[in-house]
């Protein structure tokens, strides 16, 4: 398995069908097949391009703060995963700036099952905020960001 493969299977099968079981198998398909490091930075780079779509379109950043204390407050991601969300985010972004950091430190400091997850929900979570931000379905924001994956 292929990781751009892997990732369009994924975020396809979570936004566009609403199968978030299954999704959560082709990942774990995915770890099993490329490693956690490369399928947790292939999500941090998934998160980083929307992040990137969205600066482009509107030149615009958000307060980290207020994100996540509206994303927490809308019910979003459960108030004990606001930290990693955070953290991830902050990853994600700095990816998108231009300088990515090293994702085997993530994975080695936070344990591959939450890094994985805390990717996962990074991922989500950026495509969400992005497509509020730009007045777009989330299906749309996942198809641009899934035909830059296709490119990795």
């Amino acid at each position: 398995m292929e990781l751009p493969q892997a990732l369009r299977e994924a975020i396809e099968t979570q936004i566009l069908e609403h199968e978030p079981a299954q999704a959560a198998v082709v990942l774990r398909d995915a770890v099993n097949a490329l490693g956690a490091e490369e399928v947790a930075g292939g999500l941090l780079d998934a998160a980083a391009v929307a992040l990137r779509l969205m600066v482009s379109e509107t030149d615009e950043a958000l307060d980290q703060v207020e994100l996540l204390d509206r994303l927490a407050l809308d019910g979003a991601v459960p108030e004990e995963n606001i930290d990693l969300l955070g953290r991830l985010l902050t990853f994600a972004a700095s990816t998108a700036g231009g300088i990515r950091p090293p994702v085997d430190r993530v994975v080695g400091e936070l344990g591959a099952e939450r890094a994985l997850f805390g990717a996962w929900l990074t991922t989500l979570s950026a495509i969400r905020v992005v497509a509020i931000s730009l007045e777009r379905t989330e299906a749309d924001v996942a198809e641009d960001v899934l035909r830059v994956v296709d490119a990795f």
